[in-house]
């Protein structure tokens, strides 16, 4: 699959002797869910309409379209999500990471242990990690799970912190509306993660922009 930009664009701008923008996190989370959803079309069409498989039988090629179904139609919520939420600004981005920041650090032992809702204290947690991270616009879903297990205390009431996979990660975070995506992170690396604006949507963040 063609990334954006690749050495054209970079060969375009070298020839007009201009230097790259700075890209917008936002804005390319937009076009990974929108190339992720032209992605999964592909392949439930092509599920859809190719012959069976030698040793696959109907149910089977069936279960396989459902489960590409599922997975496109919870692609293009996200999608829409993305589409939908307002912009912050980057003023209001990095408040909102302090007062959450210093809300978790205050109370995180205590939400572990006696949390208001199944997952606040898990979101909490959540968005300390990206904040001890230095606010990175995603994390990967590997990484957040390996610095949550380091935490005391119960994961929105199903299990431990220490027990955290993140199959169990997702399930947990999953009613919140968010879910992974194949993100490319500061490092380069491109890796199943969850992003920091989803995150602060689902705390409420910006329900009042």
């Amino acid at each position: 699959m063609t990334t954006f930009p690749n050495f054209l664009d970079t060969f375009a701008t070298t020839l007009l002797g201009s230097k790259p923008w700075e890209e917008n996190p936002r804005h390319r989370d937009i076009l990974n869910a929108f190339t992720e959803v032209q992605a999964l079309e592909q392949r439930l069409l092509t599920a859809m309409t190719a012959p069976p498989q030698p040793g696959t039988g109907a149910v089977e090629q069936l279960e396989a379209c459902t489960d590409l179904l599922i997975e496109r139609l919870a692609a293009g919520r996200e999608l829409s999500l993305l589409l939908s939420t307002p912009c912050l600004s980057a003023a209001e981005v990095a408040a909102a990471d302090d007062v959450w920041a210093t809300f978790g650090t205050e109370t995180d032992e205590q939400c572990c242990q006696e949390p208001a809702e199944p997952t606040a204290g898990l979101l909490d947690a959540c968005i300390n990690v990206f904040a001890e991270l230095g606010h990175p616009h995603a994390v990967a879903s590997a990484d957040l799970v390996d610095a949550l297990r380091h935490l005391p205390g119960i994961a929105g009431n199903r299990w431990r912190y220490s027990d955290l996979t993140q199959a169990r990660l997702a399930e947990l975070l999953a009613p919140h509306g968010m879910r992974t995506r194949d993100i490319t992170l500061p490092d380069g690396r491109r890796r199943k993660s969850y992003s920091r604006e989803a995150l602060l949507t689902a705390m409420g963040v910006c329900s009042s922009c």
